[in-house]
């Protein structure tokens, strides 16, 4: 099947992102297979595929449900502006990625919905599919529309637009639901059926108690092992486990603290386990732990101990998330921190954190910096939020001066604090269903102006960012919304054109300001905060924290007082898990890994050395693998051999890399059969390598032979070379296209050789390094429509006359005469 998109692919940018054949992915069922009778589940991330990937919720939701064997489970992310244009001007469909069909032409559409400046970009992905809008508007034969995820804790906004909306963790509702949904009947009946699903929320049935779902603990089961590698750079491109959910601080400007409480850990053993099979299954060259706080894992001594056991065993490296500066300290000495550590102190003084319930002195936030980077860490990254409710300007000023004592730390080690201190600043958003639900947001220009205090402060000496408050306007508007107003606000953007609102470039200030100017109530509702005597619309959505927790909390912060994490001072009450200590640990399944040193890995900045010779590999790139580009295919590389657990020699350093060297870049969009990869290897790599190494590679990417070399030989990427290209016949072929191209060949200087077969078309010989000579600037124009161009033999140019193919296994020249 042609990809619909394939006339446009190489005038948009990445277009690797909407080819898919990744690793893991699935490819469609077979006509007439049992599978191809399964109605069609396509899950949706209403942003482009770089960030989209990096969602751990589609994740989870995507194992869980594949795994009942009931569905056929697809994914769609958000068209990036340049291919969103293209489909709107050209008419041509949203399409998913592994089967290339249209998205409307589910049974089911799930959208993962995570924060709210994503919300104009789902309505505008629903108007691509070319549905009504708004739920009351669509019919029966067409997809139903469910939205869930952690930027729907107040899901009004986006109400009139959903047909369902699922509140709170779906991994155990996740099968009964979706069959739900999928199986037979009309549209209001599978609904009402549906309405049944605890979390479940139906807006066209009107307001009921709607009780928010947690999972009782982290099953394994629920882990996905088996993660979707990506052929192009995501923003968090590595392997994952999920050690803890939830957080019982309670830090009061937070969602995440009193929506996913209490805390569900998963053993050190389980985690381990898990970690260890994403590793085997992917192939990442980097891990990950996910997290709200990974030093508050009550097994984080044996979790970091585990963790650099099972990198060092796949030759990957370990990426830390978020830790908290008074826990920090829990870190032994003689473990290495790795990368760039993210600490999160929130305000510039002790006493607004106290406000927020984030307690620590400065000394302790320092502590922890001298910590992490006599651990080997190479740098942290701050975060802090401007204009929290009562900060003064003393408070502003402490965010400045906490940033030059964390430079001053910085170059102890003598580090450059420019390079490794980066301070973030966000604009403080009043959360639905957080203590601060009731307080005020400050305006603009106030905003800005305490921005522009730590600016002065810091000058260049570290690395400083901001995020827009006009964006963080918009995103307390959505929070604190309605199904009537705020509702009709967002549709009204979306016609008007808004979308990405949380990417700066493409952020319409000029749109979002025009229409809160018509309707006023919302920017009063903003600077005056919410009235406390007042039932607040969102209501009727239970989470287990009681209003009376929220009111307690939001009457401490203004009085400067603190809350104790309920895991060390016992119930505070809350509702959450109805008494107890806040934590519930998944006991371990008995599978840890045995407590052996590094396998197979040199110590970290250490080459292996040694080598049992080099083994080159020709292979082939077809149909959408065209569209990987050579980084990402040197990359994918890294991830077969650490799949396929050939014996290669691997480099040191933070990320451990094989030794590999490719041949020449082959063009964007082009396909081939002759390219080249030379692997040194530690050991002999048995009967069959190739076998081997085709068992792990991507669609699109197949071994097509493979011989060791002798000492001595010439390096792919060394050698002056030669390449062959033919321009394979299609529908867009015809005689005279066919003159004028081979006359434009000849006619060029860079041209080697150029030769016509009635059979395959026109087969051309260029300088492999000559950028002049690329195959896509000479058949620039030549053809209307897009044509298959593939390489077919790279050659190594020996002496005046000879030419030798990289491929031959001897060095006996092959001659090639050179024809005009």
């Amino acid at each position: 099947m042609e990809h619909p998109y394939r006339r446009y692919l190489l005038n948009i940018g990445r277009p690797q992102q909407y080819t898919g054949g990744e690793w893991n992915s699935l490819l469609p069922p077979k006509e007439g297979s049992l599978e191809a009778g399964l109605p069609r589940v396509t899950l949706v991330y209403p942003d482009v595929y770089e960030l989209g990937m990096s969602n751990f919720g589609l994740s989870i939701l995507r194992h869980v449900l594949i795994g009942t064997g009931r569905f056929q489970v697809r994914r769609a992310f958000s068209p990036a502006p340049d291919l969103d244009a293209t489909i709107t001007a050209e008419s041509l469909p949203w399409v998913d990625l592994e089967g290339w069909q249209p998205v409307v032409e589910s049974r089911v559409v799930g959208f993962t919905v995570p924060c709210e400046s994503l919300y104009t970009n789902i309505l505008h992905l629903i108007d691509l599919m070319g549905l009504p809008l708004r739920s009351a508007d669509r019919s029966g034969d067409q997809p139903l529309l469910v939205f869930g995820g952690g930027g729907l804790a107040n899901p009004l906004p986006l109400a009139p637009f959903a047909d369902l909306i699922f509140l709170g963790e779906v991994e155990e509702q996740a099968e009964r639901l979706f069959t739900l949904l999928a199986g037979e009947g009309s549209r209001r009946g599978r609904l009402k059926a549906a309405a049944e699903v605890p979390g479940v929320y139906v807006p066209s049935l009107g307001r009921r108690k709607v009780e928010l779902q947690r999972v009782s603990s982290l099953k394994t089961s629920h882990a996905p092992v088996d993660q979707v590698v990506p052929n192009a750079r995501v923003s968090q491109d590595r392997a994952v486990v999920e050690i803890a959910r939830g957080c019982t601080r309670g830090c009061r400007f937070c969602q995440a603290s009193q929506l996913y409480r209490p805390v569900r850990e998963r053993s050190a053993e389980d985690a381990l386990s898990i970690l260890d099979a994403v590793l085997c299954s992917t192939g990442w060259e980097k891990a990950g732990m996910l997290t709200l706080s990974l030093s508050d894992h009550s097994q984080l001594p044996r979790l970091l101990e585990g963790m650099e056991r099972v990198t060092a065993k796949h030759h990957a490296a370990s990426s830390m998330p978020s830790m908290r500066p008074d826990t920090i300290l829990r870190i032994e000495e003689g473990y290495d921190v790795t990368g760039r550590l993210t600490i999160a102190p929130e305000a510039g003084t002790p006493e607004l954190r106290n406000r927020i319930n984030k307690p620590m002195e400065d000394g302790t936030i320092l502590e922890a910096v001298r910590t992490v980077f006599s651990s080997g860490a190479r740098g942290v990254k701050l975060y802090f939020i401007v204009g929290l409710p009562m900060e003064t300007e003393e408070d502003v000023r402490g965010i400045g001066r906490l940033a030059l004592e964390v430079a001053k730390v910085s170059r102890e080690f003598r580090l450059n604090p420019r390079k490794t201190v980066t301070v973030a600043l966000s604009p403080f958003v009043p959360k639905a269903l957080t203590p601060l639900q009731w307080a005020p947001q400050m305006k603009e220009e106030e905003i800005w102006r305490r921005i522009g205090i730590v600016r002065r402060i810091c000058g260049r000496k570290v690395n400083l960012s901001w995020n827009s408050p006009r964006v963080a306007a918009v995103e307390a508007i959505l929070s604190l919304g309605d199904d009537g107003t705020t509702a009709d606000v967002l549709e009204e953007a979306t016609r008007r054109g808004a979308r990405f609102d949380a990417w700066t470039d493409m952020f319409r200030w000029d749109i979002w300001s025009r229409i809160i100017e018509e309707y006023p109530v919302l920017e009063e509702r903003l600077r005056l905060g919410l009235d406390q005597r007042e039932s607040l619309p969102w209501e009727f959505i239970s989470t287990g924290v009681s209003r009376d927790f929220l009111e307690r909390e939001y009457r401490l912060y203004g009085e400067g007082e603190t809350t104790t994490d309920c895991r060390i001072s016992g119930c505070w009450n809350c509702g959450a898990c109805g008494g107890g200590r806040g934590t519930r640990e998944e006991k371990g399944s008995g599978r840890l890994l045995p407590n052996t040193t590094r396998v197979n890995a040199a110590p970290p900045g250490e080459d292996e050395g040694g080598s049992a010779g080099v083994l080159r590999v020709r292979y082939s790139k077809k149909g959408a693998a065209a569209y990987t580009s050579h980084l990402d295919t040197v990359r994918m590389w890294g991830r077969v051999l650490r799949r396929s657990g050939l014996p290669v020699s691997w480099s040191g350093g933070y990320v451990r890399r094989p030794r590999v060297q490719f041949g020449p870049p082959l063009p964007l969009g082009m396909e081939s059969v002759a390219e080249y990869v030379d692997i040194r290897l530690e050991t002999s790599p048995g009967s069959d390598p190739g076998a081997l190494l085709s068992g792990f590679m991507p669609a699109g990417f197949n071994v097509e032979e493979t011989w060791i070399l002798g000492d001595g030989a010439s390096s792919p990427d060394k050698s002056p070379v030669a390449a062959v290209y033919t321009v394979v016949r299609s529908e867009f072929w015809n005689g005279d296209r066919e003159k004028e191209l081979a006359g434009r060949l000849r006619g060029m200087d860079a041209v080697l050789s150029v030769d016509i077969d009635n059979e395959t078309g026109i087969s051309f010989m260029v300088p492999a390094d000559d950028r002049e000579a690329r195959p896509d600037i000479l058949l620039d124009g030549v053809f209307e429509g897009p044509v298959t161009v593939r390489r077919v033999e790279v050659y190594l140019r020996l002496g005046e006359e000879g030419w030798r193919s990289i491929a031959s296994h001897s060095s006996d020249l092959e001659k090639i005469l050179i024809e005009g």
